[in-house]
């Protein structure tokens, strides 16, 4: 697979901000993995959704942009799906000071940390018309411990957090600068 023409088919569809980080080799198909220059691969602010890797098909010597969905088709048999394990809160917390920044991955990283160790968080988020919410998420709980645990966790992480009720807070997703 030559990564050039990969890199061709990024910038011209995707755009040059995302780069080849991943070659996979098989039989039939080679597959470019990119991401974002200027985001790690589990940071959201750096990921496209509804677009796959770009194909190398070797019998006809194309190369293209595959879709989502379309991937599946071209997986081999024997690939089998991660089993997925969830993080410990160093690794959650961890992460959150790598990235500057709150994923919504993180905040259900969280909530199954919870589950996992105490039971059920009761959480929901919420977003409405005018919410900003790259900035901010907006999460809710019946479950006071919960609340208290994720506001023990923002003041640990200096992040700053709004009681908006008893039940809801608005947590920020990154350090505010200091006025």
């Amino acid at each position: 697979m030559d990564i050039e023409k990969a890199q061709k088919v990024i910038d011209e569809t995707v755009g040059s901000q995302f780069v080849v980080y991943k070659i996979e080799d098989s039989e039939k198909y080679g597959f470019a993995h990119y991401k974002h220059r200027d985001c790690d691969m589990d940071d959201q602010r750096g990921r496209l959704v509804g677009v796959g890797p770009v194909i190398f098909i070797k019998e006809t010597g194309e190369y293209r942009l595959l879709g989502a969905l379309e991937s599946m088709d071209y997986l081999q048999p024997e690939q089998e799906c991660p089993v997925v394990v969830l993080p410990s809160l160093e690794e959650i917390k961890e992460k959150i000071i790598r990235h500057k920044f709150v994923n919504d991955g993180d905040i259900f990283d969280l909530q199954s940390y919870w589950e996992d160790k105490f039971g059920d968080p009761d959480m929901n988020l919420t977003y409405y018309k005018g919410f900003d919410f790259r900035n901010f998420t907006n999460l809710g709980s019946s479950n006071k411990d919960f609340l208290a645990f994720i506001k023990s966790l923002w003041t640990e992480l200096q992040l700053p957090f709004e009681i908006t009720d008893e039940n809801q807070l608005v947590l920020s997703r990154r350090k505010l600068p200091k006025i």
